[in-house]
């Protein structure tokens, strides 16, 4: 009878820890194979235990920073779009609202508070799983891990060693006492598993109907010169209406200048320069959120 596992991943600390695996193999273009996560796992964990392995939930937990000067986030969701609809994750994604939380850091504690909650939550679930499986390296996980073992489950760690002296997963974890029931798996000793390999095909663009040769596996596919057409162009900054060139697509547009005020304002905290802006003196927060959400 197959064992029922649950993959937990911390994807804060996955895409920190790509490094490692970048080291590995010595390549700078590596990228994660994610649709593979889960087998690759199965078959570490079938190997350990000497059972076969039922991958019921692959489970990923992550941030997205809004209105965050600065940053756009639409890389990001398409990401987490790709994950979910073409991977099969269960998504837990908290939004980071940077208006509200100015000085916060997008790969905070939320990550870690969802998913030791979730693990917990289906480790009281009559049959949702037997093995927990945690890619994850800090060491906050110490004592849910003990809680899901202590509720009769099993747990399963998977890490990556050190890079060039710098720990990836926190020592803590890798030697506390009572929390695994495997050996740990280790992602950079299966690097070359984890790489996605592309393969070149022949696609069809969306936009202007050419032909062109591709790597790229999405659903969605643009020629090299509609992509070029499409990244830049440009716009009005609504602040001090300054036209820039950009490849900004939101609604609201500020210019690098009046993103730079806004930054230096933020930073200051305490006692903010007042700014000219738009005829009237005011700080850059305020002077920015009446006409739009600050990015």
């Amino acid at each position: 009878m197959a064992i029922r596992a649950m993959i937990f991943i911390d994807g804060c600390w996955l895409y920190k820890g790509r490094q490692a695996l970048f080291d590995k193999l010595g390549e700078k273009g590596f990228e994660i194979d994610y649709k593979r996560i889960p087998d690759i796992i199965a078959q570490a964990l079938a190997e350990i235990s000497g059972q076969e392995v039922d991958i019921v939930r692959t489970c990923y937990y992550g941030t997205i920073p809004v209105n965050k000067v600065g940053y756009n986030p639409a890389k990001q969701k398409v990401f987490y779009d790709f994950l979910g609809d073409q991977c099969g994750y269960e998504m837990d994604i908290t939004e980071i609202d940077f208006r509200k939380e100015p000085n916060a850091m997008p790969d905070g504690k939320w990550v870690n508070a969802n998913l030791a909650s979730e693990m917990t939550y289906f480790a009281t679930v009559p049959g949702a799983y037997d093995v927990a499986v945690l890619v994850g390296g800090d060491a906050d996980y110490v004592p849910v891990l003990r809680r899901v073992r202590a509720l009769g489950k099993r747990v399963q760690l998977v890490a990556m060693n050190a890079v060039r002296g710098h720990a990836i997963t926190h020592k803590s974890l890798l030697t506390a006492k009572g929390c695994f029931d495997f050996p740990h798996m280790f992602m950079d000793e299966h690097a070359a598993d984890f790489r996605l390999r592309r393969e070149a095909q022949r696609r069809v663009c969306m936009n202007c109907g050419k032909e062109e040769e591709t790597t790229w596996g999405g659903e969605e596919f643009y020629c090299a010169e509609c992509r070029a057409k499409r990244a830049r162009r440009v716009r009005v900054c609504d602040n001090c209406g300054k036209e820039e060139e950009t490849t900004w697509d939101k609604d609201f547009f500020y210019c690098s200048d009046c993103r730079a005020k806004y930054r230096a304002s933020e930073a200051a905290k305490h006692g903010a320069p007042a700014v000219s802006v738009e005829g009237e003196t005011a700080t850059m927060r305020v002077s920015l959120t009446p006409t739009a959400p600050a990015r």
